[in-house]
């Protein structure tokens, strides 16, 4: 011991991590756990020691590995040291034999250390394995947000911490890395509790993480250190790129990856330690790069290396996550696709040190908070990585062919599978995940056939994809063992296309997208509808656009209600384009006034008839309808056919774009389906009148996101009011209706066409055109609410003027706006004020408690002190007239010199009555369902309320028999409220 910590003495601490990191090897070597003390005391002896690193690199070294005690001394004697004298009489010396049993011994000492770290280890990938199938793949982690990357190839736990895989070639989980949702403090720093942790004891070196698809003809790879610097060059290239979780292991994995790819270019994409270097002289992050680079070169592949540039000198900004957070993501993919183009030299340099594939797959002991610097180490030798078997699949113009091997390795006869399917692309989402297949194909009739197949449905022993393909018309052997045959093919094409999946149609960077097609183009980029569960494709078409605006829109003119229904067919994929908020109309009117053909006429702006869908439905089931018409338009008839327990809820979930909450099987948070849509609903009843079935009252939001619009236009004929040379409003509404399931579906196609042209321009004319119409239809006096309802009727107006002018409707300019101002004027009539909906509530309320209990509940002022006057049951205040001098009758004296014996008619006209209602019950009863204050507001503005001292709602009075109390006083006017 005493010359280990000699050697020490002539070293210096202040060397960087890795260097103090191969001493602590190099001293456990030597002496085992002895050398602890010897080891920490030296490295406190730097500038800025941390003790919390040191045990967590002194716990690193507790392992056999290739740095032994000689490169203590090897380091030492350089700066001087020299091995003390032996003094010893050779008497005293030991023997040959002696020294070789003190060999044999600590050779037995370091097999038994290596037993049992392997122990360690194999218990450690247990755990791993336990933690990962315990996790769910969906989650939420602040770690991601921070870094603003997407979830690729990671799971999560309950409590927000984020699981990262580390595997060896053949893909065995032998390791997981814990992300924590929040830093630790500096006292659990201390403690050894890090950000990032992997399992203690476990393995770590040679093992990595993939995020991105990769073929064994991958021609480019990214290595890289950190999860999100990974993720941040994948999302900027779109390359696979493996994760090798500090620069130590990156050497070990870039031998694995060139041993499994041997044609591909990998890049080592290095964190740039210029904090550290400033401070040691030394840059791991450089260092380690190119060493992992100089490991993966080969004949006519050089040594690639690419580093962050241009990051601001701020601490701790030294890899390519950085660089996206701070300059974007194609800062990084431009320093990537330049570092690429490197030429391999014409007589390349002698390969470094030999790693072997053994190293790589063995792996090597980390404890949970080892620093990610920190030097791999080299493991026994263990089987090298096999290459991929040969294509057992062959594709023919009649189908897909299997062709099998008997013992002796012939090859058997081909045996079909299915007819002719090709794997076209790989589908996946715009952050990376969701990945998919998609598949082409033809039913028995020769019809072509495509689905973006999630790739999810292949796995476990589910049934769904295979009876999608038949369904859709693949044929397919009734072999045995056929549906595995089936995934093992598709699972094994690699087409080169990459195509953007989404499970929500419409709107997409300016491409809208349908379930079986996507209409307008971006540079370079395709997009198509991917679902597990499919979607009936209801955006159909038939016949010509011209026969469709002669036959249906054109003798629509006029006829306000006709216009509206088509206006709002149109107006649904522009409320994504004009940022509005989703919401919806109700046509209201008694049976056969028109409501169906309205919503029919609509319905083929975008199908045939069976687009519009009926009311006759669950919440829940309405939900994956409102998912299906995302961006565009949902058309529901036959209101009164829901459950009035649920239509206000309904109507909330329709208008706040997103389906309801719900658990994984694991209690996860499910990712949510959303939606921006209006919708068009018809029914007999209003929204009030069918949730007071239900004994339930409507809110007001609930009103003002389902404008309730009368169908009667006011001519005698439901909801038509100009015929133009049709007999009769029925004759004109079934020829309507038949034109309609003649020609339908290519105005919604052209529609999109336009707007998919114009689709930078939209936004800005959409905000311009709706401002404009809103401050046309709506009054100045008017409140928000009416606001917000007028918005929603300019957007409609604006919709439809905007197809007249992309040639669609026929319509002469300006019809569509004069349609909807004698619509929207309809629905304010109808709604009897233009404030906001929640104070004429409140209003009417009161009125209505006054109205039902004026008189059997508040006891007259005058007669308060009389012992005939009768008793007042559950009183809620006093009551007290006036005259019409505004004067008090105060007492039965005041009354007889007023009035007389008896009141004559002409004195009660002139007469008026105030309440002073006691303030429990004008709180508890009168506002009951309210905020009182919010009620005596309205009150007080609407002049019903006579305010207290300093303006207090409430005030003191002394009351009859009372005498001193609080009351709120109501005048008589609260009556004429509303008429």
């Amino acid at each position: 011991m005493a010359v280990i910590r000699s050697a020490l003495s002539f070293l210096s601490a202040d060397i960087g991590h890795d260097e103090r990191a191969r001493i602590a090897f190099a001293v456990y070597d030597g002496v085992g756990d002895a050398g602890e003390d010897a080891w920490m005391a030296w490295a406190e002896q730097r500038p800025t020691p941390d003790a919390a690193e040191d045990r967590a690199t002194w716990r690193s070294a507790k392992k056999p590995g290739k740095v032994k005690v000689g490169t203590l001394f090897g380091l030492a004697k350089k700066r001087g040291f020299t091995f003390p004298a032996d003094d010893t009489p050779p008497e005293l010396r030991p023997t040959p034999a002696q020294l070789e049993a003190e060999e044999q011994e600590r050779a037995a000492a370091r097999a038994l250390q290596e037993a049992q770290y392997r122990e360690r280890a194999d218990r450690a990938a247990v755990e791993a394995r336990r933690l990962w199938d315990a996790a769910s793949v969906e989650g939420h982690s602040p770690y991601l947000v921070h870094k603003r990357v997407g979830a690729h190839g990671v799971r999560f736990q309950r409590d927000g911490t984020m699981l990262v895989p580390l595997r060896n070639a053949p893909g065995e989980l032998l390791n997981v890395q814990r992300i924590a949702p929040t830093k630790p403090s500096k006292e659990q720093e201390d403690k050894g509790t890090g950000e990032k942790m992997l399992l203690p004891s476990g393995r770590k070196s040679g093992l990595f993480h993939w995020i991105g698809q990769r073929t064994v003809q991958t021609p480019v790879l990214l290595l890289a250190e950190g999860y999100a610097t990974a993720a941040s060059l994948h999302e900027a290239t779109g390359y696979p790129v493996v994760v090798g979780f500090d620069a130590g292991n990156l050497k070990p994995v870039a031998v694995a990856l060139r041993s499994m790819f041997p044609k591909a270019r990998i890049l080592v994409c290095g964190d740039d330690d210029v904090q550290t270097e400033a401070r040691t002289g030394k840059n791991p992050g450089r260092k380690g790069a190119s060493a992992a680079a100089q490991s993966a070169a080969a004949d006519g592949l050089p040594a690639l290396t690419a580093f962050p540039e241009g990051l601001p000198e701020a601490k701790g900004l030294k890899d390519f996550n950085d660089l996206a957070v701070h300059a974007g993501l194609p800062a990084v993919a431009a320093i990537v696709e330049a570092a690429l183009q490197q030429e391999a030299p014409a007589a390349p340099a002698a390969p470094a040190a030999p790693v072997t594939v053994a190293e790589v797959l063995a792996a090597s002991e980390v404890p949970d908070d080892e620093p990610e610097e920190e030097e791999a180490e080299a493991e026994p030798e263990a089987e090298p990585v096999k290459a991929p078997s040969p294509d057992r699949f062959s594709l023919t113009a009649k189908g897909v062919w299997y062709i099998a091997r008997d013992k002796e390795g012939n090859e058997k006869r081909p045996a079909w599978v299915c007819s002719r399917l090709v794997v076209a692309a790989l589908t996946r989402t715009d952050d990376g995940n969701g990945w998919g297949y998609l598949v082409h194909f033809a039913d028995p009739d020769g019809n072509a056939k495509s689905w973006a197949m999630p790739s999810s449905m292949l796995g476990g022993d589910g049934n769904e994809w295979l009876c999608r393909l038949r369904d859709m018309g693949l044929e397919v052997s009734p072999a045995q063992g056929t549906r595995a045959r089936i995934v093992q093919y598709i699972d094994s094409r690699r087409p080169a296309e990459r195509v953007t999946c989404t499970d929500r149609v419409g709107w997409h960077d300016g491409v809208y997208v349908l379930p079986s097609e996507c209409i307008g183009e971006t540079e370079g980029r395709r997009y198509v509808f991917q679902s597990e569960a499919g979607m009936d494709d209801t955006y159909r078409s038939e016949g010509s656009l011209a026969r469709w605006r002669a036959n249906v829109s054109e003798p629509c003119i006029g006829n306000s209600r006709l216009i509206f229904a088509l206006c709002c067919a149109f107006a649904g994929p522009m409320a994504r384009l004009a940022e509005m908020e989703s919401g919806g109309f109700h046509l209201r009117g008694d049976s056969s006034m028109g409501k169906t053909t309205a919503l029919r006429l609509a319905a083929s702006v975008w199908g045939r008839p069976s687009y519009m869908q009926r009311w006759r439905t669950t919440d829940n089931a309405l939900e994956a309808t409102a998912v299906q018409h995302c961006d565009s338009t949902l058309i529901l008839d036959e209101f009164g056919q829901l459950d009035p327990d649920v239509a206000g809820e309904v109507a909330y979930m329709l208008a706040n774009d997103q389906e309801k909450g719900r658990a994984t099987r694991n209690g996860f948070a499910r990712k949510r389906r959303t939606w921006r849509l209006l919708f068009l609903s018809s029914g007999e009843v209003s929204l009030a009148q069918h949730m007071a079935s239900a004994s339930k009252t409507p809110r007001a939001g609930q009103e003002v996101r389902m404008l309730d619009i009368p169908l009667d236009a006011g001519k005698g004929m439901g909801g038509i009011e100009e015929l133009h040379d049709f007999s009769g409003p029925a004759v004109m509404a079934d020829e309507l209706v038949t034109a309609a399931a003649k020609s339908y579906g290519q105005a919604g196609r052209t529609w999109l066409e336009w707007a998919c042209k114009h689709y930078e321009e939209l936004p800005a004319r959409l905000a311009e055109m709706i401002r404009r119409y809103r401050d046309d239809f709506v009054p100045e006096e008017a409140g928000e609410q009416v606001r917000r309802a007028g918005a929603r009727f300019a957007l409609v107006a604006a919709a439809g003027e905007l197809a007249t002018e992309a040639g669609i409707t026929g319509w002469p300019k300006g019809e569509a706006h004069r349609a909807l101002s004698r619509c929207f004027n309809a629905w304010l009539e109808s709604r009897g004020h233009a404030g906001n909906g929640e104070d004429q509530a409140m209003c009417r309320q009161v009125r209505r408690f006054m109205e039902l209990h004026g008189a059997a509940r508040f006891t007259w002022w005058n007669r308060a002190a009389d012992d005939h006057s009768p008793n007042t049951l559950m009183r809620a205040g006093f009551r007290r007239l006036v005259d019409a001098a505004g004067k008090p009758i105060r007492t039965n004296s005041d009354h007889q010199r007023e009035f007389g014996e008896r009141m004559q008619p002409a004195d009660g006209e002139g007469t008026s009555v105030e309440f002073f209602v006691l303030p429990e019950v004008f709180r508890g009863e009168v506002c009951a369902g309210y905020d009182y204050r919010a009620v005596c507001r309205v009150l007080l503005q609407r002049g019903h309320l006579e305010p207290g001292h300093g303006g207090r709602f409430d005030r003191k009075e002394r009351l009859p028999g009372i005498g001193s109390s609080t009351c709120y006083r109501l005048k008589a006017s609260i009556f004429a409220e509303g008429h």
